[in-house]
């Protein structure tokens, strides 16, 4: 009978070794795979970051040629503010960033 008792024992004592050393070995794989997840979760933050931006540049371009285009036709600032649905310190933005453009333009030729 105390055999038995030992032989159970030490069949239970090594069931919990092995399943202490599952635990730990897929805990580890667990932190690699949650890296990795952060990585792409970061990855695809970035891409759509980028989409948005490059979106509103393409915006921001047409915009701009089409307020500079009315402010050198002698349109008020005021004017091109209601004309376009766009706020006029966004016009002056607009504006000093075409001067501050055609002026590194003169000084690189």
């Amino acid at each position: 009978m105390d055999t038995m008792i030992l032989v159970l024992l030490l069949l239970l004592i090594g069931m919990l070794f092995y399943l202490y050393n599952s635990n730990k070995r897929l805990a580890a794989e667990n932190k690699v795979l949650q890296e990795i997840l952060e990585v792409k979760n970061t990855t695809i933050s970035n891409l759509q970051a980028s989409r948005v931006a490059v979106k509103d540049v393409l915006e921001n371009f047409s915009v701009h040629e089409e307020v500079m285009q009315l402010i050198d036709a002698g349109e008020s600032r005021e004017s091109v503010s209601e004309k376009l649905g766009i706020p006029v310190s966004r016009i002056e933005l607009i504006i000093k960033f075409d001067k501050i453009k055609k002026e590194k333009l003169n000084h690189a030729q």
